[in-house]
């Protein structure tokens, strides 16, 4: 029906994170304040105090795109927001699979959410449930990154060790078996409008990598 629901399906649930997407991803906290701006010495031609406010390049395929956010959203940083992003495959997956449209409301595009939220109902009809065990989430990359309009993307591949088990209203297995694991590997695409002031991420969509 929809290409990217069945890989939803098939992840299902894990552990379920209490935070909100926005408040890991994207966002710097701690130790992820800026550097401390250091006096230069005399006769370096303030070259010290402008080497203080450098940072290392991004490295990897996604770079230039990662150096087109981070210069228009000052606090984006890619490991923080990969942290975010993990929280947020578990914290969507299990949304899906409870049936959960609130959870799923702040963390999707809306042309997704209309979608998830039309198969959690014809789901709900035909009185199935889905439980998923994700054994580990192995990797999760940033592969691609783009600023367009100053509507950030970045796209992040996820390798996760997976069970699932769709049963029906007498509890009888549909598909799926817990006991059997398997490889999962997606790529989810986020995104956010680095112009306005809610720094929500949301997904925008999922397909297999």
């Amino acid at each position: 029906m929809l290409d990217i629901l069945p890989t939803l399906i098939f992840g299902g649930i894990a552990l379920f994170f209490a935070l909100r997407l926005y408040s890991v991803l994207g966002k710097k906290e701690g130790h992820m304040d800026g550097p401390v701006v250091l006096e230069g010495k005399p006769g370096d031609g303030g070259q010290a105090a402008h080497a203080s406010h450098l940072r290392p390049a991004f490295e990897g395929p996604a770079a230039a795109g990662l150096e087109a956010i981070a210069s228009v959203d000052k606090g984006f940083e890619p490991n923080q927001f990969l942290e975010g992003a993990r929280s947020a495959y578990s914290m969507i997956v299990q949304g899906f699979a409870s049936g959960d449209k609130d959870t799923l409301k702040n963390l999707l595009a809306s042309k997704v959410y209309d979608r998830y939220a039309a198969a959690i109902d014809e789901r709900s009809e035909r009185k199935e449930t889905v439980k998923t065990e994700i054994e580990r989430i192995s990797s999760a990359e940033i592969i691609e990154a783009t600023l367009e309009d100053l509507i950030a993307r970045v796209k992040v591949c996820f390798k996760a060790e997976i069970a699932t088990e769709t049963t029906d209203n007498y509890g009888h297995p549909v598909s799926g078996d817990l006991g059997q694991l398997a490889n999962v590997r997606e790529n989810w695409v986020f995104e956010r409008d680095t112009s306005a002031g809610d720094p929500n991420w949301v997904l925008s969509s999922v397909a297999k990598a």
